[in-house]
């Protein structure tokens, strides 16, 4: 039977299954499910999106890794893969805007420079009752602190390194909860797959 991965396709993967998990079982769990689609199409789908993803995951952080491995490991709708492959394509980008939009909310993290406008509208809207030990922390940070995370006594704390808190956040999430709209139709006609089965 013809094998539908080279070990070195999947060979990055293997880093991030579990400890009693061989090379040879991750190879082969990926060859059953590529096999486990009748369709010929959809198989060349399977195995291109296992490719490119992981060609994706090269550029992205162990944790992020390990995420985004642990959904694709049984996942065989087509259309979630295509999603993580999506996914795994955009925070490589950084262009995953949802997940980035997600992250500020959640961990209350605003620009200095957003955080000045929301006080300058506090203090014209509400004077002395404005929050002014925002102002405060804000005009004892160093003039070069650009990302802020309000913490839970509404007090600014600088974050010196935005990409790495992303990056720790976005590990522990649900990324099936980010995928788009882009699907394996979507994929099959980017890479035009049609045209590799003829």
């Amino acid at each position: 039977m013809k094998k539908n991965f080279n070990f070195k396709d999947i060979a990055y993967l293997t880093q991030y299954a579990s400890v009693d998990i061989t090379d040879e079982m991750v190879e082969n769990h990926f060859e059953y499910m590529a096999n486990s689609y009748e369709d010929e199409l959809d198989k060349l789908a399977y195995v291109e999106l296992i490719k490119k993803t992981t060609e994706n995951m090269t550029y992205l952080t162990d944790d992020l890794n390990k995420n985004i491995y642990k959904s694709i490991y049984h996942e065989d709708n087509l259309d979630k893969l295509a999603g993580y492959y999506k996914l795994s394509y955009d925070l490589f980008n950084a262009t995953a805007d949802n997940l980035w939009e997600d992250f500020l909310n959640k961990e209350d993290i605003h620009t200095c420079s957003e955080l000045w406008e929301q006080i300058d509208i506090d203090l014209k809207t509400n004077g002395m009752e404005a929050n002014i030990y925002l102002a405060n922390d804000l005009l004892s940070m160093h003039k070069d602190v650009e990302w802020i995370r309000i913490n839970g006594y509404e007090r600014a704390e600088a974050i010196e390194n935005i990409s790495k808190e992303f990056e720790n956040w976005s590990s522990s999430q649900e990324l099936e909860n980010y995928l788009s709209s882009y699907d394996k139709e979507d994929f099959i006609n980017e890479f035009e797959l049609e045209e590799k089965l003829e």
